[in-house]
């Protein structure tokens, strides 16, 4: 049964919404990835052809499937966040440390998806990801990722986010995680504090007019260094998703990783789960793919 694009949008809203899965792989196993692609392609070119009968059918899809996915998100991240006065489980630290156990399962076993699209790894590619890894660590250490919100942080941080999230493998979410606006912008978005939403929704605007088409460009002339260096980053901010931490909101106390304690034995089942959630999807994901080949 064909899912309407609403429920596509509930779906891939909900995904989005937790770090580590990506809406991107979620509209991959459905079987709407490329439409979904093709949409915003043809919405971003009415500027130049100024034809709006070519928008009436991309539109049809994409505005019920964009209410989906806000709606899911607000849902979905009002859990894990909450508003000031109810803080999610993400703030507090005796679901914290689940939820972000859960969290690098999931990222752990999503390392496979980009790495496994590269034709032939080799050890150019290894040096690639390792890069990425080091470059991401490094920028996860800086003073600048653990001091207070700040505005311009809020539009990088769209645009990354968004453009992370029209990939398959790769969580915009867990891109707000590592940049440290992710309890930012859903507290944002509960509280209805709109000067943030402006600063991160226009960084997603840029994505959308300049990082996305470049982006789309490398993978398409460069795909599998792109590949090899995304697979590095992903590597690379499992740092940001340590389960055992000093605070979990990096703007209101120390946000460093403690060593592993005592409740291990949960944290580990929880991580197996999130990995075990990445591997169904990905089967899905390849068996969707084998049926439109």
């Amino acid at each position: 049964m064909r899912i309407p694009s609403l429920g596509v949008g509930l779906l891939m809203g909900s995904a989005d919404a937790v770090p580590g899965i990506s809406g991107g792989t979620v509209a991959l196993v459905i079987g709407i990835y490329q439409r979904l692609i093709g949409s915003i392609a043809i919405v971003l070119s009415y500027p130049r052809e100024r034809d709006f009968e070519k928008l009436r059918d991309p539109l049809t899809f994409l505005l019920p499937l964009g209410f989906g996915m806000a709606a899911a998100y607000w849902l979905v991240s009002r859990l894990l966040v909450g508003p000031a006065e109810a803080p999610g489980l993400l703030l507090q630290p005796g679901s914290a440390v689940l939820c972000y156990g859960f969290f690098s399962g999931l990222v752990a076993a999503s390392l496979r998806g980009p790495w496994r699209r590269i034709t032939a790894p080799n050890r150019e590619h290894t040096v690639l990801a390792m890069i990425g890894a080091a470059t991401t660590l490094i920028v996860l250490d800086q003073s600048f990722m653990k001091s207070a919100q700040a505005d311009w942080m809020l539009f990088i941080g769209g645009a990354l986010a968004l453009t992370a999230m029209l990939l398959p493998g790769i969580s915009g979410a867990l891109v707000l995680v590592m940049l440290g606006q992710y309890t930012v912008v859903a507290g944002a978005v509960h509280d209805l504090r709109l000067v943030p939403l402006m600063w991160f929704c226009s960084g997603g605007l840029v994505a959308t007019l300049a990082v996305v088409p470049v982006l789309r460009r490398l993978l398409t002339e460069q795909p599998d260094r792109t590949l090899a260096v995304m697979t590095g980053v992903m590597a690379g901010s499992l740092r940001a998703l340590w389960p055992w931490k000093e605070n979990y909101d990096m703007h209101t106390g120390d946000f460093s990783p403690l060593g592993v304690g005592t409740n291990w034995p949960e944290v580990l089942t929880v991580a197996l789960l999130g990995a075990l959630v990445i591997i169904v999807l990905e089967h899905l994901a390849r068996r969707e793919t084998n049926r439109s080949a």
